[in-house]
């Protein structure tokens, strides 16, 4: 004799694994969108600390933008004006044993970042510019752009402040599409 039960009574297991799933993917959301909060804190939870060093312990009175760098080692780049209203860079670091330490560089002796990516746009005009930020290499302030070249490469195009010349860091895709 065949079972006799309503349909919505008996149990379903379509209903059971659609739930599972659904349960499942909710929990992978919630902790890649808490991992990528918590990623995003650690590289601006310095930033504080920094700015109140920088402004007791050199002579920048105000600081305009702040980033952080990764040369040979992690820097806080500062753009911000002197006591005397001179535009400066301020590199910020953490030595060794955990005491910040600094590099100040008046602005004034170096060339702009607008004329520095004119020329660069000169160089490759047909490169897809995707950004760039100050740096510092060697102890020496660069201005290092970001862009994808003719042949879809991302390149890492260093130019020193001080007199434009330039090195290029070249990174071929591992994946093809």
């Amino acid at each position: 004799m065949k079972k006799q039960s309503l349909p919505f009574i008996g149990p379903n297991k379509w209903w059971l694994i659609v739930a599972l799933i659904v349960i499942v993917a909710l929990i992978a959301i919630y902790y890649f969108v808490s991992l990528y909060q918590d990623v995003i804190e650690s590289k601006t939870n310095q930033f504080d600390e920094v700015r109140q060093y920088t402004l007791a312990n050199t002579s920048l009175d105000q600081i305009h933008s702040m980033e952080r760098y990764h040369g040979d080692q992690l820097y806080y780049v500062l753009e911000g004006e002197d006591d005397q209203q001179q535009d400066t860079l301020a590199y910020v670091f953490q030595t060794e044993d955990g005491q910040w330490d600094n590099h100040l560089y008046n602005e004034e002796s170096f060339y702009s970042e607008k004329e520095l990516l004119t020329e660069w746009r000169d160089r490759c005009n047909e490169c897809e510019y995707l950004g760039s930020t100050f740096g510092i290499d060697e102890e020496m302030p660069i201005l290092e752009i970001k862009y994808m070249d003719t042949s879809d490469r991302l390149v890492y195009e260093h130019v020193l402040l001080e007199d434009k010349t330039h090195y290029r860091l070249t990174l071929t895709p591992s994946f093809q599409y």
